[in-house]
Parts: C-alpha cells; structure tokens; sequence
C-alpha cells in the first residue's frame, strides 16, 4: 500500500494560520489543535489535517449569515 502524505513542519503550520510557533504548542497542549508527529526535534503535521482543523474552525463563520434588513431587535426596546 502507498501512501502519499504531505507533511509540513511547525513553522510552515503557524505562517499557514498567522500565529506564533509558541501558540500552536499552546493549542496543542490544550487538545485544540492536532498532535504532531515527531521525526526527530522536528514536529510535523500532515498538511490536510491542518487544511481540515482550519475549515472545521472556519465553520462557524461560513455559515453565518447577514441579518434581515431593518433594526435588530436588541434596539428596540432601547
């Protein structure tokens, strides 16, 4: 069986998500974000695991959906 995996190392997995080196241990840590595979000092991810965490993440804000026209009902009763 073969398996064709694309792997990408930490640095690449933080630039990919804009933030710190330091915050993807910090997800990690806290079980928000996958675990890496460890080769070595070098911790990598398979990139379709990243691509797949970000979309899980982003869904929430893909499904939103602008208000109705008119005043929102918070103001109101103001």
């Amino acid at each position: 069986m073969s398996l064709s995996v694309q792997l990408i190392f930490k640095s690449a997995v933080a630039e990919r998500l804009g933030v710190s080196e330091r915050t993807i241990e910090k997800l990690v840590a806290a079980r928000k974000f996958p675990p890496p595979l460890k080769l070595g000092k070098n911790a990598v991810w398979a990139h379709d695991v990243v691509e797949r965490w970000l979309g899980q993440a982003l869904a929430p804000q893909q499904a939103w959906e602008a208000p109705k026209r008119g005043r929102p009902s918070v103001l109101r009763n103001a």
